[in-house]
């Protein structure tokens, strides 16, 4: 009775605070879950996308980036979708240009990855400057962020 009580209060706080700490959905209009043939991730140009790729930057350390932050992205273009291929998640890899804080225009390398989020349940983001990544941390020309 105990563990059935516990594991009720357990689902519903996770259903909770999925649907409060989801970023988005592959519409932006409900929760995100992607079950069998549905559209698992929102779009490259989605609103959401363009803001979680603004807050990593930003998240970024400030010495990595010259403390410059993206003010808009601009001329996105989707450069490639995968989906059950090695890896059942499915991922968009996207691309545009930065409008940064400086004044500067740089180009900007995006994916957009399924059960990424918090405790798996939604997308996340992962944003590379690409003349700006000197640690290469996202690899040679942010090459984690485009498609293999």
């Amino acid at each position: 009775m105990h563990l059935a009580r516990s594991a009720s209060l357990f689902l519903s706080a996770l259903i909770l605070s999925a649907a409060l700490s989801a970023p988005a959905s592959a519409r932006d209009d409900r929760v995100y879950f992607s079950f069998a043939g549905e559209n698992r991730l929102p779009e490259c140009t989605a609103a959401s996308v363009q803001s979680a790729v603004a807050g990593s930057v930003a998240r970024a350390r400030k010495d990595y980036y010259g403390g410059r932050t993206i003010l808009g992205i601009d001329q996105v273009q989707e450069v490639g979708y995968q989906i059950n291929g090695i890896s059942p998640v499915a991922r968009r890899y996207c691309r545009g240009k930065a409008s940064l804080s400086d004044g500067s225009y740089q180009s900007v390398h995006y994916l957009v990855e399924e059960h990424a989020g918090f405790v798996g349940v939604s997308w996340n983001v992962e944003a590379c400057l690409a003349p700006l990544d000197k640690w290469r941390v996202y690899g040679a020309h942010c090459s984690t962020t485009r498609p293999h």
